[in-house]
């Protein structure tokens, strides 16, 4: 079937896209639980350096290997990928949840299974970026999006305080069965009822090594993808450290307490998914100019943390929240429309990779800066850089 002559469902009343939004909402819920729980096991465990170095050290496998899975993505079947990337991951939590029931939960136990995890990711998460384009029309890709990211934020919610509640009464074991049982279910949902409807195209070098110098040659090629990707480079890194290091260390200096942090972090939760409903029903003519130009909005949220009173900062959260839902939309609608097929595996992987590999970089540095200056300029420093950077991109942007 190719794009052009297929006759589709549209979104709500598509079973198929809707038991992947939901299967993979599931999965989301369930690694949100299970990081609760290595978090609360790891500071049972280990002393603060360690427990830290539990929480981190998945990230240094996926930075290792993104590019790796995102040529590997490019050269075999997504679906089938990330079909066997979940097996994997069940056969870990299986292999994990034994060790803990006959003796106890320890330290090398969760830096293997956090290693693992974050090697698997770096093979799963560029196969899923695959999938959309495979899956519905152009013109719904945005829709699709906007979808995902509304149930994936819910799940984050009801993941959150379900980790809490199972590692409570149940332990870590508890958490691992849950967390293997929703991988478990996306990985049927893949294998019986995600069929994707269009064909993949398939990386045409001889080697990985091919494949990932033809994916860097693309970028090079292409300016709108150049572009893109450079734009997401700039979203990752800007508003990252703002929200995690700067924010922090506003609330901290300021005296508001941890629960105005959580606060805080709930108003832009609630805004991004609102965000997200917004997104799947507006179709602008240029939706990645749109998205950038909508980011400009987020920028000045960034300066706002820095300076403005307590009551503003919950609008500078909602501004970043309800534009990071609608923005995330229709940036992410538009890189897939816009990417060739071929490199889309390459691609994603090269943007994932600002926020794996590079974001620690990022947050050391805004960190130093806000050492060297103060909370308010450091803010007012990023944000000014990254509504640059959105201007920029935009006007080089012709979709």
């Amino acid at each position: 079937m190719s794009a052009s002559t297929a006759v589709l469902p549209p979104l709500r009343r598509d079973r198929r896209v809707q038991a992947w939004i939901v299967s993979g909402a599931v999965s989301e819920a369930g690694d949100v639980a299970w990081y609760v729980g290595l978090a609360w096991s790891a500071a049972q465990v280990a002393s603060p350096a360690a427990a830290g170095l539990v929480m981190g050290i998945g990230a240094l496998p996926r930075a290792l290997f993104l590019l790796f899975g995102g040529a590997l993505a490019d050269r075999l079947d997504g679906r089938r990928t990330m079909i066997v990337a979940n097996l994997g991951r069940i056969a870990v939590l299986v292999v994990a949840a034994f060790v803990v029931a006959a003796g106890q939960v320890t330290l090398p136990l969760l830096l293997t299974v956090a290693v693992v995890f974050g090697a698997v990711d770096a093979l799963y998460n560029p196969a899923a970026g695959t999938l959309p384009r495979r899956m519905v029309q152009s013109d719904d890709l945005v829709a699709l999006a906007a979808g995902r990211q509304l149930a994936n934020r819910l799940a984050v919610f009801v993941g959150a305080p379900l980790g809490g509640l199972l590692v409570a009464h149940g332990g870590l074991l508890t958490v691992m069965v849950v967390d293997a049982a929703t991988f478990g279910v996306i990985a049927l949902v893949l294998a019986f009822v995600v069929r994707p409807r269009f064909p993949q195209p398939h990386a045409s070098g001889h080697s990985i090594r091919r494949d990932l110098s033809a994916g860097f040659g693309y970028l090079r090629r292409d300016e709108v993808a150049r572009t893109l990707v450079i734009a997401f480079f700039g979203l990752n890194l800007c508003v990252g450290p703002v929200l995690s290091v700067g924010l922090v260390q506003r609330v901290h200096l300021d005296g508001w307490g941890p629960a105005a942090l959580g606060w805080f972090q709930a108003c832009s939760g609630i805004c991004a998914a609102a965000g997200a409903i917004v997104a799947m029903r507006w179709k602008p003519h240029r939706p990645a100019r749109a998205g950038l130009l909508l980011l400009i909005i987020q920028a000045a949220g960034c300066v706002m943390i820095g300076s403005v009173p307590r009551l503003a900062v919950f609008v500078a959260m909602g501004m970043i929240g309800a534009t990071a839902g609608l923005a995330s939309a229709l940036l992410s609608g538009a890189f897939q429309q816009t990417i060739d097929p071929a490199f889309l595996g390459r691609t994603s992987s090269i943007v994932s990779l600002s926020d794996e590999g590079l974001m620690p970089l990022a947050m050391t540095g805004f960190g130093a800066l806000i050492s060297l200056t103060s909370v308010p300029a450091a803010c007012a420093l990023l944000g000014a850089a990254f509504a640059a950077l959105m201007v920029w991109s935009a006007s080089r942007l012709r979709t």
